[in-house]
């Protein structure tokens, strides 16, 4: 044994790294419209498909840069750290072979007048974004400015009250001006790109230097309608996994809870596509079907309150903060709590406790938003049950070793 653990040391060799083969190409890189934000994109070398949403502008570009393909996620991947070099040009737009626009590259930003989680984004081309993005800059350094003026004078009120509480003063103080709200508006550093500003349709995009098609710029472009449907979901968080929501998109889907089991449910603003269509425009590598539907969660749903049905009488359960504790340093246990003064919540959700007996069916109900769910309550495991269930194979087993024994016993006998 010593001897093989010696030779499997001295000989083994560490495995090899995977190295994909990279290989240089041109992509199209992409911020486009999915309804609700300008998500980030681009589309491989060998895609000959690129699909746009309608209903706002989108920006691309061509990029020279190391492409290769990944195993592990069956996709086509670039090193735009290593490359990335801007392919120069004209956005030459065709539909049924009539050349209808050349679009020359210009700086390009996104504006997010809510913040960027509150989506609702514009593009600003050319002059606009640069001005905009100048404006932005001036608003934060303003900010700023006014922030740090503001934090001196409820330093300065503080000494203040100190020094009169020291003193004896019973003179009145003026309290310090308030501190500044931060504004959410927000406006990215202008990049160059193409817009593309098209009604639905099929068109083929290539991009042109020299009056010459750029070889591996050609490309099939499909316009499709913004044709999502706004809707409310939910996630279930199963105290026992809060950590692993379960998605309820359909208002039609029920929900299963055991008798006694405490759930936490979140709301979200969302949007309906049909798979395909959305994938095809945010994730063109992506398999998708025609026939399912995707909802994409967009933000939490302003719902402060949320009817609890059991049979007539409703219940208001309340918009809670709660947080999660572990009851060991060692074990897995943990707790969920209502947060304390200061503390950051784990979840933000609303409590729905089962009952343990008496009521088989709850609704959920939301008029406002439109939401509806109904929980079925089933009954918890039997331990006593389970346990016959498990024993049963083995009981079998042996009752049929034993008639097989005594059989042979007595064919043995003379």
């Amino acid at each position: 044994m010593i001897r093989l653990l010696i030779a499997l040391i001295l000989f083994a060799t560490p495995a090899a790294a995977i190295d994909p083969e990279r290989r240089e190409a041109i992509v199209i890189s992409g911020r486009l419209w999915d309804g609700f934000r300008h998500v980030e994109m681009f589309l491989p070398s060998d895609t000959p498909l690129l699909t746009v949403m309608a209903g706002r502008d989108s920006a691309i570009s061509f990029v020279r840069t190391q492409e290769y393909y990944w195993p592990l996620s069956r996709q086509v991947h670039v090193d735009f750290e290593r490359q990335r070099d801007r392919v120069a040009g004209l956005l030459r737009i065709e539909k049924d072979g009539a050349m209808i626009a050349e679009i020359a590259e210009q700086p390009f930003a996104i504006l997010y007048p809510d913040g960027a989680v509150n989506g609702n984004a514009t593009l600003l081309w050319g002059a606009d974004a640069e001005a905009g993005f100048a404006a932005y800059l001036q608003t934060e350094r303003d900010f700023n400015r006014r922030f740090v003026e503001a934090q001196r004078a409820q330093t300065a009120h503080e000494q203040a009250l100190l020094d009169a509480a020291r003193n004896g003063s019973r003179a009145a103080i003026l309290p310090p001006p308030p501190v500044p709200v931060p504004n959410l508006r927000l406006v990215t550093r202008p990049q160059p790109a193409m817009r593309v500003d098209l009604a639905p349709g099929d068109y083929r995009i290539s991009l042109v230097a020299d009056g010459a098609v750029v070889p591996g710029t050609l490309r099939q472009l499909r316009v499709i309608p913004a044709e999502d449907r706004p809707s409310i979901v939910a996630d279930i968080l199963p105290e026992e996994r809060w950590t692993r929501p379960l998605a309820s998109n359909s208002e039609d889907a029920r929900l299963y809870a055991r008798a006694g089991a405490r759930l936490y449910l979140t709301l979200f603003e969302a949007s309906e596509f049909a798979e395909r269509d959305y994938l095809s425009v945010v994730s063109p590598q992506s398999p998708a079907s025609a026939d399912r539907r995707i909802w994409v969660r967009r933000k939490p749903a302003e719902a402060a309150t949320l009817d609890l049905r059991q049979g007539d009488a409703p219940t208001s359960l309340a918009f809670s903060q709660y947080k999660v504790e572990q009851t060991s340093s060692s074990g897995f246990g943990y707790v969920v709590r209502p947060v304390r003064g200061g503390e950051a919540p784990d979840i933000e959700a609303f409590r729905i406790d089962v009952p343990t007996h008496g009521v088989r069916r709850l609704a959920l109900d939301h008029e406002a938003l439109n939401f509806r769910r109904e929980v079925i309550v089933v009954d918890g495991r039997n331990g006593t049950l389970a346990l016959i269930f498990a024993c049963l194979p083995m009981a079998l087993f042996a009752a049929a070793r034993i008639a097989r024994r005594r059989r042979n016993d007595h064919s043995d006998r003379p």
